[in-house]
């Protein structure tokens, strides 16, 4: 497992919440300090250090998503786990139409016929992922088949994620330190 794998399952819900919010934060500074220099020509131009940070931004809470998913998948009983790979598709395809999303429309409001469906898309993406990283959350917390009221609490706390990282990040650390134990004592045991 890689250091930031690693990192993300082990870091405190303030330390999740205080880079995802830093960097909102740094976006908003960026998009602030290029529209008091940028002239209406230069309008576009002049907010790429926010589209940047926002990348950026999208790829972390991408990223934090794509690491408690995977994990939680894992640990769940094989007769109970979802398959990956519409959770991977999901990943991916926001983080793809998001720079498309923010060339084209300020720029081309004609293009707005198209956008609208693929930005649809790209939200039916985020709420897939939503529920597989809670229904997942249930799954491996309970050991058995789970329904939405069981996994609610975690999908809306996701859903308004700067609540969510302190509800949330904390079952995460617990279930990452317990499969660690796990695995630290099947190695004890075998050797």
């Amino acid at each position: 497992m890689n250091w930031i794998v690693s990192f993300l399952l082990r870091a405190k819900h303030w330390h999740l919440f205080l880079l995802f919010f830093g960097m909102m934060l740094l976006a908003q500074l960026a998009m602030f300090s290029s529209m008091q220099s940028a002239t209406v020509q230069d309008f576009g131009k002049g907010l790429l250090p926010f589209f940047g940070v926002t990348l950026l931004f999208a790829l972390c809470f991408n990223g934090w998503f794509w690491v408690m998913g995977s994990f939680l998948n894992s640990i769940v009983g094989p007769r109970l786990r979802p398959g990956l790979g519409l959770f991977r598709f999901a990943l991916i395809y926001p983080i793809l139409y998001l720079p498309i999303f923010m060339m084209s429309f300020p720029q081309q409001p004609a293009m707005f016929a198209i956008i609208v469906p693929l930005h649809l898309f790209a939200m039916f993406c985020m709420f897939y992922l939503l529920n597989f990283v809670s229904r997942n959350l249930a799954l491996a917390e309970m050991g058995r088949a789970v329904k939405f009221s069981d996994y609610a609490g975690p999908f809306f706390a996701l859903w308004f994620y700067p609540i969510g990282v302190w509800i949330v990040q904390p079952r995460i650390n617990q279930l990452y330190a317990e499969t660690k134990r796990g695995e630290e004592l099947a190695e004890g045991t075998v050797s």
